[in-house]
């Protein structure tokens, strides 16, 4: 099996990071414009933000929490050499639930939706790393 169409997984996910990074630099800029937020809020980050600024800061914030488990697992699949139709089908699973995450939190930001979305990501993840354990050969 072709090792980089794992990677193409990852680089999605990677692409996506640096989207929220874009996005979030364009929310700080329009906030402080509008003079929506003191340009002091950005020494500590702390203090009143408009609730769109918040909402872009947790997202890209959120690419560094559970995503971490899944860069982690596709270095160990890529390290052991050992990657199945199953690893791949699991890498995309999880990162197109991170691209409905973010879709979802900064379109409705309806939570219940936004939930369910992430639980199945982390089960993905879970059952993935389950999968892994199980087959991994020392």
């Amino acid at each position: 099996m072709e090792k980089c169409l794992i990677i193409y997984s990852a680089v999605s996910m990677m692409l996506l990071t640096l989207f929220l990074y874009v996005r979030n630099y364009l929310d700080n800029t329009k906030a402080a414009k509008t003079k929506e937020l003191n340009f002091k809020y950005f020494k500590a980050y702390q203090g009143e933000i408009p609730e769109y600024l918040a909402v872009s800061r947790q997202t890209l914030k959120n690419q560094f929490e559970l995503p971490i488990f899944f860069y982690f697992l596709t270095s160990l699949v890529l390290i052991f050499d050992n990657i199945t139709t199953l690893d791949i089908i699991f890498s995309w699973l999880f990162s197109v639930s991170r691209f409905l995450h973010c879709y979802v939190r900064l379109s409705s930001n309806y939570v219940p939706n936004r939930a369910k979305i992430f639980m199945m990501g982390l089960m993905i993840l879970i059952i993935w790393w389950i999968v892994f354990l199980y087959n991994i050969k020392f």
